[in-house]
């Protein structure tokens, strides 16, 4: 089995999008099919850290968001890590992440 990342803005589908295509945010689903799929590499080309960087569940039970988090922060990657409780892997995405550029003030 394995980890699907899904992007949906500013590209769809599972290539990462280009620096060029990237503005500002980022945005993923993940989907870990087994229990024992733990890691997940999110490509967001930001080319800085993200100064925001949110989980948001997909599942209905609250309880999925609790398996994941966000571990690794790069210019370029996020490293999302997930818990490997009994029933963790499911068919359907089950978090999005979103990552942002800080503002150019920040930066």
């Amino acid at each position: 089995m394995a980890v699907s990342v899904n992007y949906t803005l500013p590209a769809t589908g599972a290539v990462a999008p280009t620096t060029a295509q990237v503005a500002s945010t980022v945005v993923a689903t993940i989907t870990a099919t087994a229990d024992a799929d733990t890691t997940a590499t999110v490509t967001h080309n930001l080319g800085v850290v993200p100064l925001v960087a949110t989980l948001t569940s997909l599942l209905q039970a609250s309880a999925a968001l609790s398996g994941w988090a966000i571990t690794a922060l790069t210019s370029t990657t996020a490293t999302l890590t997930k818990s490997t409780s009994v029933g963790s892997g499911n068919a359907g995405a089950q978090v999005q992440v979103m990552l942002s550029k800080p503002h150019s003030l920040f930066q």
